[in-house]
């Protein structure tokens, strides 16, 4: 195989490769550069003709990366991250930037916190585009942030964080039982609890929720009639049932609010909510100064 011409190489090849890896399509990763089909192609097929290897084959109606992409993808990963690095002097005036700020979390819990953080960025900076994706469970934080397909990460803290990721508290938020007072009374005991039947919240991933740990460890179940993976359809299912729900008590305020709450029959810590990013992107001026934002968000 003949040898490779690194000095070929740049960085917009580089990102353009990496972004079609992530979303294993052309239109996708066109879309996501703000370029053409065409143009992604182009320059696609350049980086086949230096690296000597067709970097993405055919499968079915989409494309899958080659053996050799698969082994370039990090390598690639952490060269544009020092590359940015590079240009990064240390300052950032948020108003000469033009891509959006990109939070993954679970929206429909954090409703009334998503509505501050884009009041207080669009107080200092009125144009600025601001991106929220649904996180599902919190194993999917590494792939999302690592890939540069969010800036941060919003979301309940985990037993233990991957060595890739940093964070820092943002709030502690107690639990609560939601129920309708329409259809049953409070709960009054651990064993009524216990007893009672469950709608609870799914994002997927198979870590146990910090209910069910303790509830295990007291040799305790809960009878789960329903589980889904979006807090307000969680309420208009619990509404006109006897079914209860355990969630963090800022719900009495967004999906919630038409319901009644009484207080968790078990001891156990409030749900800590941490702000996530990847270690790569650590020293950036830009992500300090929405790191900085989003902490004074929560603090205030």
């Amino acid at each position: 195989m003949r040898d490779a011409d690194a000095s070929q190489l740049s960085g917009r090849l580089l990102r353009v490769f990496i972004t079609v890896y992530d979303e294993m399509s052309v239109s996708k990763a066109a879309e996501r550069l703000h370029t053409s089909q065409s143009t992604v192609s182009h320059n696609l097929e350049k980086l086949r003709s230096i690296i000597g290897d067709k970097l993405f084959l055919p499968s079915g109606r989409g494309i899958v990366p080659s053996a050799r992409a698969e082994r370039l993808a990090p390598k690639v990963r952490r060269l544009l991250a020092q590359m940015d690095a590079l240009l990064d002097t240390g300052e950032y005036v948020p108003q000469n930037d033009p891509d959006p700020f990109v939070i993954a979390t679970n929206g429909g819990v954090l409703v009334p916190e998503v509505t501050k953080i884009c009041q207080t960025i669009w107080r200092e900076v009125p144009s600025k585009k601001l991106v929220f994706r649904e996180l599902g469970t919190r194993g999917n934080a590494e792939s999302m942030l690592g890939k540069g397909e969010a800036d941060f990460a919003i979301t309940p803290r985990p037993a233990n964080f991957p060595l890739t990721l940093k964070h820092t508290h943002l709030f502690t938020e107690d639990f609560k039982v939601f129920y309708d007072p329409q259809a049953r009374d409070p709960i009054k005991d651990i064993y009524e609890y216990s007893a009672a039947r469950h709608a609870t919240l799914d994002f997927g991933g198979s870590t146990k929720s910090i209910v069910q740990t303790f509830l295990d460890d007291l040799n305790l179940s809960r009878n789960v009639a329903v589980k889904v993976p979006n807090v307000w359809l969680l309420a208009e299912l619990i509404r006109g049932t006897d079914m209860i729900a355990t969630l963090p008590r800022m719900l009495q305020f967004s999906a919630f609010r038409h319901l009644d709450h009484c207080t968790l029959p078990l001891s156990i810590p409030a749900a800590r909510f941490d702000l996530i990013w990847h270690q790569r992107y650590d020293d950036s001026a830009r992500l300090r100064w929405l790191r900085d934002t989003l902490t004074r968000v929560f603090k205030a």
